[in-house]
């Protein structure tokens, strides 16, 4: 058996168990260490919260952890620090996360305390002020952060204002101030069995760990069905939509070049995944990286990212450059990006997106944690337990024309979002 084959088999020999209120759980043995790796999602995030409440998903995930009907924060902490062990939460745009870690022994009390945190947690009101103030201090910061200022501001242009991509899901300064325990409260209770994975790998007992599952998490019955993750239709991009923020004091400037991406699900994702690995990942930035940063010397960095999940996110450029640099490292970026969709990539190019992409994926399930994460977005995605097995094949027989034909698709260079962020013109 080949490495590829058995981190394949990895993945294809989990158990998956579905509990009667809709709780899926993911098993795999690993006996390599003594460590288990607990990981598990609530489909519930940002995409829920009203847009004045922005930042409430993400709030009440980070406050499951504050306090519970039957622990405080202090003891949560003080049980888990004892065995060397961990337990964590927090939100995100389509899901809220809760993750734990302990040796093999120490397993059903680190379910117990992560059953009790997504259950049953109080949100103390003094628990809720002090993690206020750190969130509070972070948008603070963020404020002068010009890759952040500019991220806010692309998501702005590229989404209607009620779409929940148009936001942050880390929120703003007005929104986390307005949170109030009761919100946080309210938001908690639209998470549901059903529309929750809980990821498990180590040195495990399956049997036992299941009869725990049922244990602690079998009794969780929400009275509503579990909600939806309904989005608004996407804001059509016309011509070149710009904005630049100034923030005094800075001597870098970031700039976004966006577009509308695709989802997870799409038929034209394995496709998009490697025209962007060549676009703007490979080395130090693939082909962006190239041209704008090494051969031009107009960016300090340069690459390109796809935010692709349940929704479509953007398709963006992003480089750090030397504010007297911003015309034309805007204009060198738009240029590579009509080259690449014009002649598309070489026979090298995607060689070697090819075998990053199979070599990262098979590297990723070297770990616990890597494998209990990629069982999740297996299950979040239905790719199916024989998807390791697929993967290689799938991203092999992406051909050049494929990549041409999709990046002509998605991307462009007559209608975009395109934002800087950084100091005045000089």
């Amino acid at each position: 058996m080949t490495a590829s084959n058995g981190r394949a088999a990895t993945i294809e020999t989990a158990i998956r168990h579905v509990l009667p209120n809709g709780l899926v759980l993911l098993l795999q043995h690993n006996s390599s260490v003594p460590i288990v790796t607990v990981r598990g999602e609530v489909r519930v995030g940002a995409v829920n919260e009203r847009a004045e409440q922005n930042g409430l998903a993400v709030f009440t995930g980070a406050a499951l952890i504050r306090g519970t009907h039957t622990r405080t924060f202090q003891q949560i902490v003080a049980e888990t620090e004892a065995l060397g062990a961990s337990v964590n939460a927090g939100g995100g745009m389509h899901s809220s996360s809760f993750a734990g870690r302990a040796l093999a022994e120490d397993l059903e009390l680190i379910l117990e305390i992560l059953a009790d945190m997504i259950q049953r947690p109080t949100f103390p009101a003094q628990e809720v002020e002090r993690l206020r103030s750190q969130f509070l201090m972070n948008l603070r910061e963020s404020e002068q952060e010009t890759r952040v200022q500019a991220s806010r501001a692309a998501r702005a242009l590229l989404f209607a204002p009620e779409h929940p991509y148009s936001r942050l899901s880390s929120g703003t300064i007005a929104t986390v101030q307005a949170i109030t325990s009761d919100d946080l409260a309210a938001f908690h209770r639209l998470y549901h069995p059903a529309a929750t994975t809980i990821a498990i790998v180590g040195d495990i007992d399956p049997p036992r760990v299941i009869a725990a599952i049922e244990r602690f998490f079998g009794v969780w019955e929400p009275g509503a069905g579990p909600p939806t993750q309904e989005l608004p239709p996407a804001r059509q991009i016309s011509g070149v939509q710009r904005r630049d923020i100034v923030l005094n004091g800075k001597v870098q400037s970031d700039l976004i070049y966006c577009v509308h991406g695709l989802s997870r699900t799409s038929p034209d994702f394995y496709a998009a995944n490697v025209a962007n690995m060549i676009l703007g990942r490979l080395g130090l930035g693939g082909r962006l990286g190239d041209n704008v940063r090494e051969r031009q010397g107009l960016a300090y960095s340069c690459g390109s990212s796809i935010d692709a999940d349940l929704g479509a996110g953007p398709w963006a450029a992003l480089a750090g450059i030397n504010p007297a640099n911003v015309e034309r490292a805007a204009a060198a970026i738009v240029h590579e990006v009509g080259e690449f969709c014009a002649n598309g990539p070489t026979a090298e190019e995607l060689n070697d997106a090819r075998d990053y992409l199979t070599g990262s994926l098979a590297l990723g399930l070297e770990t616990n944690d890597g494998i209990a994460g990629t069982l999740l977005g297996i299950e979040r995605y239905g790719l199916g337990l024989d998807y390791i097995s697929r993967y290689p094949a799938i991203i092999r027989g992406i051909s050049a024309e494929q990549i041409v034909e999709t990046a002509r698709k998605y991307l462009s260079t007559e209608d975009y979002v395109l934002v800087t962020a950084g100091p005045p013109s000089q």
